[in-house]
């Protein structure tokens, strides 16, 4: 029974001595290239990015209507988007740019109008 146990915490702490952290083996990436929002109301989204490293998102141009939760992030992380009503009757759009790991991705956020 002793060398059973023996053996079990060998092999318990050899498998914990060889986990490696994990990567995505995607230097920059996001869910979509276009996010069509379903509604003229104001509510929010969620961006996802994929990166090996550090990066940052803004958009683009600079809108009062649309804000992200935040600039910059690494690893795989959530970003929340949330817009305005669109009292307008024609559609808007804006770009979520995100730069990292020497790449750039963008994403068209399309909101239909009244």
């Amino acid at each position: 029974m002793k060398k059973w146990i023996i053996a079990f915490l060998a092999a318990l702490f050899t498998a914990a001595a060889c986990q490696k952290p994990f990567v995505t083996g995607v230097d920059l990436g996001v869910n979509n290239e276009t996010i069509h929002l379903l509604s003229f109301e104001e509510g929010h989204c969620f961006i996802t990015v994929f990166s090996n490293g550090s990066w940052n998102i803004a958009l683009e141009p600079a809108v009062s209507w649309a804000r992200l939760d935040r600039a910059s992030g690494s690893g795989i992380q959530y970003v929340r988007l949330d817009y305005d009503e669109n009292f307008d009757p024609s559609p808007r759009s804006v770009r979520a740019v995100v730069s990292g790991q020497g790449k750039t991705c963008e994403i068209e956020i399309i909101q239909p109008g009244q």
